[in-house]
């Protein structure tokens, strides 16, 4: 309800025209005759003595009443009820007859000030909810082109319960907005549903493309004992192309995805299961490998520890090299280790050899100084070959394949750390 000061709280004084006594009924007037008489010789003072008039006293009541119920509003912060109760206790404050007392004008002044607190804090109110409902109207505007659909539908949501709570601007004011605020809402839901309907039909043809992969995936020659080396790779090459060209199939709808790519990767993982258990053996050769390697090394430790450089020790040194290399590979998990430690064991020897051969001090410097390098170059190759294998880990599907190149690269890094430890122990036994 729109207020104006003129209309709702005019008359702030009384009228003496229209607020005079009501005539006494002929019997109070009769049964006052008397004791006027009698008032007429009584002394001045008691003359001035002021005669209880009930009708008076009910006035008074009821403009009390009036007073504390809109000052109950004020207590309460209650602007909206109490607003809606200006003109009704307006209206009876006039229907009730004046006795031009001071009792009535301290209320009449009470009366009015809360009739002018209770205007006030509601235009107030009314203008800090009119405020609110602009702030929201003009987010849903910036919201209504909006593509993020999940998390703009979830705002809009808010902005609409932020709406309800924002409270009434007044009826003209809260319409305008309104307009504004839905019409926002109203467009970019709309874009939504045309967005979805556009989505439906982009499923249906990503799920053609995917129920086409796995026919393709399932027509692939079946694995077996005999597949070289190369055969396991255009193999493996065939079931990555289809991975990519399945990703890029896009979605088929939460249901018929999953349903999907069950079934994709159902032929997917039989084809890597076969390709893990070839690995398998692989690995057992490895570990053959590396077996034999270590006994190479325990012996390239034995001879470096006599410290004996002559013809002897000195040939089976370079003995143990070609007895390395015709072991073969023993698997990228253990193979550079191994070399590491073969390596670190060899060179103890050599490095024993020439320090005992040349100027013991200027010999101890440059081997120190060439180890720290040759160790630093370690470092760099095992950290090509983490890179490298970080670089296979972002095209790799196999998860077993996945956590065999992780365990790779903690083994290099832990050799680095101890490389690096090597170099700083060095370092420090040449100052």
């Amino acid at each position: 309800m729109a207020l104006t000061e003129d209309r709702d709280l005019q008359a702030s004084t009384p009228n003496p025209a229209t607020d005079v006594p009501t005539e006494p009924a002929t019997s109070d007037v009769a049964a006052s005759s008397a004791p006027a008489a009698e008032a007429a010789s009584a002394p001045a003072e008691e003359q001035h003595e002021e005669v209880p008039n009930p009708l008076r006293e009910e006035a008074i009541a009821k403009k009390q009443a009036l007073v504390s119920r809109l000052q109950e509003y004020v207590r309460n912060a209650d602007w909206r009820h109490g607003s809606q109760e200006l003109r009704p206790t307006m209206d009876e404050w006039r229907s009730i007859h004046s006795w031009h007392t001071a009792e009535e004008d301290e209320l009449w002044d009470a009366f009015q000030t809360a009739r002018h607190t209770i205007y006030a804090e509601r235009t107030k109110e009314r203008e800090a909810a009119a405020e609110a409902k602009k702030k929201l109207a003009a987010e849903a505007q910036k919201l209504a082109d909006s593509r993020e659909w999940k998390a703009t539908s979830e705002r809009f949501h808010e902005l609409m319960a932020e709406w309800k709570l924002a409270g009434s601007a007044g009826h003209e004011e809260d319409d305008k907005l309104w307009e504004l605020f839905n019409g926002a809402q109203h467009q970019f839901f709309e874009r939504r549903n045309a967005h979805y309907q556009e989505l439906e039909s982009l499923h249906s043809k990503a799920r053609a493309k995917k129920e086409a992969l796995i026919k393709r995936l399932r027509e692939l020659p079946e694995p077996d004992a005999s597949w070289n080396a190369a055969q396991w790779k255009s193999a493996t090459t065939q079931v990555h192309d289809l991975m990519t060209e399945w990703r890029a199939a896009g979605q088929a709808g939460r249901e018929d995805n999953d349903r999907l790519w069950e079934e994709f990767n159902g032929l997917r993982q039989k084809f890597f299961d076969a390709q893990h258990a070839h690995y398998a053996e692989v690995e057992a050769q490895y570990k053959k490998n590396a077996a034999a390697k270590q006994e190479l090394i325990e012996e390239a430790k034995r001879i470096a520890a006599t410290m004996d450089f002559g013809p002897e020790n000195t040939q089976a040194m370079k003995d143990l090299d070609v007895r390395w290399k015709a072991i073969g590979y023993a698997g990228p998990k253990t193979n550079d280790a191994l070399w590491d430690s073969f390596h670190e064991a060899k060179e103890r020897f050599w490095t024993e050899k020439r320090a005992y051969n040349e100027a013991r001090h200027e010999i101890y410097q440059q081997k120190s100084r060439d180890a720290i390098e040759r160790r630093k170059t370690q470092i760099e190759n095992l950290q090509s070959q983490i890179d490298h294998l970080r670089e296979k880990m972002e095209t790799t599907t196999s998860q077993d394949y996945l956590d065999n190149m992780e365990g790779w690269i903690a083994e290099k890094e832990e050799r680095i750390h101890d490389l690096k430890a090597q170099i700083a122990d060095i370092e420090r036994k040449m100052s």
